[in-house]
């Protein structure tokens, strides 16, 4: 990605933050995550993403693109639906509140991590703007089907997109077990 789109990108992306990052309320948020820890609340879970970490800004752009169908899951457009803006404020504190696991990787990183990390970090731990994903320590299935959405157009997202063309099969999957492999989110 070239420079002036990257810091156009972060910049974007950091006014969308501040402009609708509503303050929730992590305790009330807790009390909601019945219904996600159905799915999200399951280490065994392949290809369930791990949101314990995640921004707030993050967790509410996801939720919201759930809820206009910019995101294409039948139960999540479904749960999204049916939560108040509040609802998503809340749950979005909750699992931002939740610590991060931290430490450093002891793997070296795979040819092509360069690419992802102009966004989400050298380990993919600190991404350059709040909605942009921490993909550290993700599910590695959740990280490898997302991947393969972006590149098959399922998933849009004109950067990801752009990022994902020429990778390989085998590529995706050795970007996701080494991001899988680093410290970072939770099951919460």
């Amino acid at each position: 990605m070239c420079f002036p789109v990257r810091i156009w990108l972060a910049m974007v992306l950091t006014v969308a933050a501040l402009s609708h990052a509503a303050e929730g309320d992590p305790a009330a948020g807790k009390r909601k995550t019945v219904t996600c820890n159905a799915c999200h609340g399951q280490s065994g879970f392949k290809s369930m993403p791990k949101l314990g970490g995640q921004s707030a800004a993050y967790l509410i752009a996801a939720l919201r693109a759930y809820q206009d169908d910019r995101r294409a899951h039948a139960t999540m457009r479904d749960v999204a639906r049916a939560l108040s803006e509040r609802d998503i404020a809340d749950l979005a504190a909750h699992y931002a509140a939740v610590p991060k696991v931290v430490g450093e990787s002891t793997t070296t990183a795979p040819a092509g991590v360069e690419r992802c990390a102009a966004c989400h970090g050298a380990d993919g731990a600190q991404p350059v703007a709040h909605e942009i994903a921490l993909i550290a320590g993700q599910s590695a299935g959740y990280l490898d089907q997302t991947l393969r959405e972006y590149k098959s157009g399922v998933r849009p997202h004109p950067v990801m997109q752009e990022q994902v063309r020429e990778l390989g099969d085998a590529r995706i999957a050795e970007l996701a077990a080494w991001y899988a492999a680093q410290k970072g989110l939770s099951v919460k």
